[in-house]
């Protein structure tokens, strides 16, 4: 699974799809537009903070967006401030971050950072919690 190249394509599909210029949606979202062409050509991907701005733009799944899923068929709401939505997973799995460092090897102080809300986790990070709690990225950010 290639998730650069699912989501560059994904991201031009969307773009296309909604008649937009890769300038108009740079401008729409506030994206810097030679940071958009290297989304388009595979270069990187962006933040989180980021590609939530695009799904909840696009009104779209960020499973689909990163090519964790083949349809867009459901249409999300926006995103939810992610401490608030770790804290109540952790809490409704009555799981510790003590626990979920030791299930997943993520680090005490990255796991600390999102239950206080000082930091996003990466793109890697939420693939690995997705996997751990068996939902999708979209069930972990609370996007339905």
């Amino acid at each position: 699974m290639d998730i650069l190249s699912n989501f560059a394509e994904n991201l031009n599909d969307l773009i296309l799809d909604n008649n937009l210029s890769v300038k108009t949606f740079s401008e729409k979202l506030g994206f810097n537009l030679s940071e958009c062409y290297k989304y388009l050509r595979k270069e990187y991907l962006p933040c989180l903070a980021n590609i939530i701005k695009i799904a909840d733009y696009f009104e779209c799944s960020i499973d689909y967006l990163l090519g964790l899923e083949e349809t867009n068929d459901l249409k999300f709401s926006h995103t939810p401030p992610f401490d608030r939505t770790f804290g109540k997973l952790l809490e409704d799995k009555n799981l510790t971050r003590y626990q979920l460092n030791k299930h997943t090897k993520i680090s005490n102080s990255r796991i600390d950072d999102w239950y206080h809300g000082r930091r996003l986790p990466s793109i890697d990070n939420l693939i690995i919690l997705a996997k751990y709690f068996d939902c999708s990225i979209d069930t972990l950010l609370a996007r339905y």
